[in-house]
C-alpha cells in the first residue's frame, strides 16, 4: 500500500534521529554545553595547613589551619549561566537542523531510488516486448513471412534496449546502496526502513508561504539568534571576569595555650588578559552577527531560486501528465503495428521514441519531487 507524505516524513525523521552522524552531533553539542556548564561552577574549597616550631621546646610551637572559598566578582556567574542558557537553545536548533539535513538527505535518496526503480521496470518492460516481437518475427522468417532485416533491425533495437537496462540496472543499485548506507543506524536499531511504495508531494505552494514558514521554523536562522545572544552575554561575562576576584577564609590558630577564630579576605587583581577577553567576545559577537545577516541572503537566494524551479518542473509536469498516464500510447501504437497500418522500422522507430519520452517524464518527476521536498524541508519535523 502506498504510504502517505506526512507517514513517509515521519518515518523518515524517527531514521534520520538514528543515524550515528546524527546522534553524533546531538552527542557533541550536549558535550560543549556541559563544558560551559562547568567552567561556570565555583572552584573547590582551599584549606591550608601550618606548623611552627619553637626553639625553647614544644610548649611554644604554634599551628593553625584555614579553609577558604575563591570566586569571581558578582554577576559574572549569571552572566556565564545566561550565555550558557542560550548556547543551550542554539545547540537545540543547531541538532534540529542536523536532522532535517539529514532527514532531507535520506528522502533525495529515495526519490532518487524511486525514479531509478521506475526507469528500470520500463526499460525492463520494453525488453520483454522486443524479446517477443523478436521471438514472433523469427519464426516469421523460418516460414519466410519476414526477412533478415527485419530481424536483424529487432536486434539491434533490442541491444540499445540492453544497453539502457544494464545502465539503469547499476543505477538502481547504487540508489538502493545509498539508501542502505543512510538507513543502516535505524536497521541495527530494529527500526523499520522499509517504505513500501513511496508517495511523494508534488505540489509547489506560493513563494510567500515558503518564506513565512522558512522565517519561523528554520532551526539554522534560530541558532544563530540564540548564538549571537550567547556572544553578548560573554561579552558582560568578560567585563565582568576582568574586575577583581575574592576569597573568603575561615582561620584558626593556636598560640601560647590559646586558641584564635577568625577570617580572612583576599583580593586577586585583574591582569590585562580579562581586557583582551572582552576585545575577543566583542569580535565573536560581531562576527556572529555578520554571519547571521550573510545566512538571511543566502537562504533567501537559494529558496527564490528552488521555488523557480519547482515551478518551472510542475508546470511542465502537469501539462505532460496525460501523455504519460495509463499504457494507451504503446497498446495503440502496437494496435497499429499489427494491423499493418505502420511499418516494422515506423513501430521501432515511435516505441523507442515514446520510451525517451518516459524516461524523460520519469526524471523530470523526480526532479520536481526533490525540489518539493527541499522547499518542504522545515515542515517535515512538524509532521
Amino acid at each position: 500500500m502506498t504510504a502517505s507524505a506526512s507517514d513517509l516524513d515521519r518515518q523518515i525523521i524517527r531514521i534520520a534521529e538514528l543515524d550515528p552522524s546524527t546522534a553524533s552531533a546531538k552527542a557533541a553539542y550536549t558535550a560543549q554545553l556541559e563544558e560551559g556548564r562547568a567552567a561556570n561552577t565555583l572552584s573547590g574549597p582551599d584549606i591550608d595547613f601550618d606548623y611552627k616550631f619553637s626553639e625553647e621546646g614544644n610548649d611554644g610551637n604554634r599551628w593553625g589551619f584555614s579553609v577558604g572559598q575563591a570566586f569571581d566578582w558578582p554577576g559574572a556567574y549569571a552572566a556565564r549561566s545566561r550565555a550558557n542558557g542560550y548556547r543551550a537553545d542554539a545547540f537545540a536548533m543547531l541538532y534540529r537542523s542536523a536532522l532535517v539535513d539529514k532527514a532531507l538527505e535520506i528522502k533525495t535518496a529515495l526519490i532518487a531510488l524511486d525514479a531509478a526503480d521506475k526507469r528500470l521496470g520500463l526499460l525492463r518492460e520494453a525488453d520483454r516486448n522486443l524479446a517477443a516481437l523478436e521471438e514472433a518475427y523469427r519464426k516469421a522468417l523460418a516460414d519466410s513471412q519476414a526477412t533478415v532485416l527485419d530481424v536483424k533491425k529487432i536486434g539491434l533495437q533490442r541491444f540499445s534496449i540492453g544497453a539502457a537496462l544494464a545502465s539503469a540496472e547499476a543505477e538502481a543499485a547504487q540508489c538502493r546502496a545509498n539508501l542502505r548506507t543512510l538507513t543502516a543506524g535505524a536497521a541495527s536499531a530494529g527500526v523499520d526502513t522499509d517504505f513500501g511504495k513511496p508517495a511523494f508531494d508534488l505540489t509547489v505552494k506560493p513563494l510567500a508561504h515558503y518564506e513565512e514558514m522558512y522565517a519561523a521554523a528554520d532551526p539554522a536562522a534560530s541558532a544563530n539568534r540564540s548564538l549571537r545572544s550567547a556572544a553578548e552575554a560573554d561579552v558582560s561575562a568578560a567585563r565582568r571576569s576582568a574586575l577583581p576576584s575574592f576569597k573568603l577564609a575561615y582561620v584558626h590558630d593556636y598560640e601560647e595555650h590559646t586558641h584564635f577564630n577568625g577570617f580572612s579576605i583576599g583580593i586577586s587583581l585583574p591582569s590585562w588578559a580579562p581586557a583582551k577577553s572582552v576585545r575577543a567576545a566583542k569580535a565573536a559577537s560581531e562576527a556572529l552577527a555578520l554571519e547571521d545577516a550573510a545566512y538571511d541572503v543566502r537562504r533567501s537566494a537559494m529558496l527564490a531560486t528552488d521555488h523557480a524551479e519547482a515551478s518551472a518542473l510542475m508546470a511542465r509536469v502537469e501539462t505532460s501528465a496525460a501523455t504519460f498516464s495509463g499504457d494507451s500510447y504503446t497498446a495503440m501504437l502496437r494496435k497499429a503495428f499489427d494491423a499493418r497500418s505502420i511499418t516494422l522500422l515506423d513501430y521501432l522507430r515511435e516505441y523507442n521514441e515514446y520510451l525517451d519520452a518516459e524516461i524523460e517524464y520519469i526524471s523530470l518527476r523526480e526532479r520536481l519531487a526533490a525540489a518539493v521536498a527541499r522547499l518542504d524541508r522545515y515542515d517535515m519535523t512538524a509532521r
